[in-house]
């Protein structure tokens, strides 16, 4: 853990938590706030002279935000209006409330949970770089251990959630993955390519029509043999999934029971 240090950072992730209330006793919905390494921390006490003075490192891990607060620009911007529901802003500390009543979840409630939640969301690609600016003057991090990651993709806007994953086989026999990515608030969808061992190797064109991207995945000479949604209870997977074999249908697939 580490104590009394500040925060500066453009890497920071909202991790969904349930958890029973200890207040009301509801299960309640909520968040908790990880940062990446690329964050940069300062050993200051606090003072604000040392702030200045003193080098920014990077922090060069995941870590848990257990208390976040003292000076905290876009704070209030970017998480408290953002996630109003998950998070409030009390005697200048970020602060995990329950839904129902609106008491504070302290850490130690939402420290283990949040942890696991960003591996399992992060394996999956399902967690969303922020990349606001963030600064707080007096932070507590638990960091993760050192075998926890997340990719990075080259799609260039954070607002494009992953649809489905699809098996996908090359003309020489090697085996890969074909991920489709969506964007509501801009209606583009945008394809990745990855090998066997999970490396990135293409991140395809956005564009508001599947047919595009079916011609393009085709044109990379993969053929599909496997389709799979990344939420298998979301009814937005479950419509690209439709309107994704609809469009390969006209391309000439045939499905196989």
């Amino acid at each position: 853990m580490t104590h009394n240090r500040s925060l500066l950072t453009k890497e920071w992730y909202k991790v969904p938590i349930s958890i029973d209330c200890p207040g009301c006793g509801a299960q309640t919905r909520s968040a908790g706030i990880v940062v990446g390494p690329s964050s940069l921390v300062n050993a200051a006490d606090g003072s604000e002279n040392d702030v200045l003075k003193r080098p920014w490192t990077p922090l060069d891990a995941f870590a848990f935000v257990e208390s976040l607060g003292g000076r905290t620009k876009n704070v209030g911007q970017f998480i408290v209006d953002r996630f109003h529901s998950a998070f409030e802003f009390r005697n200048d500390r970020l602060l995990s409330i329950c839904e129902h009543c609106g008491e504070n979840l302290s850490p130690a409630t939402t420290r283990s949970v949040a942890m696991n939640g960003f591996v399992r969301l992060g394996q999956r690609r399902l967690l969303v770089n922020e990349r606001m600016p963030l600064f707080a003057s007096h932070v507590v991090l638990t960091e993760f251990h050192g075998g926890t990651s997340i990719e990075e993709s080259d799609l260039p806007h954070p607002d494009y959630a992953l649809m489905l994953i699809c098996d996908a086989e090359s003309a020489g026999g090697e085996t890969g993955t074909v991920e489709l990515w969506h964007s509501i608030a801009r209606n583009d969808y945008a394809i990745t390519v990855k090998g066997h061992e999970g490396r990135e190797i293409f991140c395809g064109t956005l564009h508001d029509d599947l047919a595009v991207l079916v011609a393009t995945i085709s044109n990379l000479g993969l053929v599909l043999t496997q389709l799979h949604l990344a939420q298998p209870s979301s009814p937005y997977c479950r419509l690209a999934r439709d309107l994704f074999l609809e469009t390969l249908a006209h391309a000439g697939y045939r499905q196989e029971n």
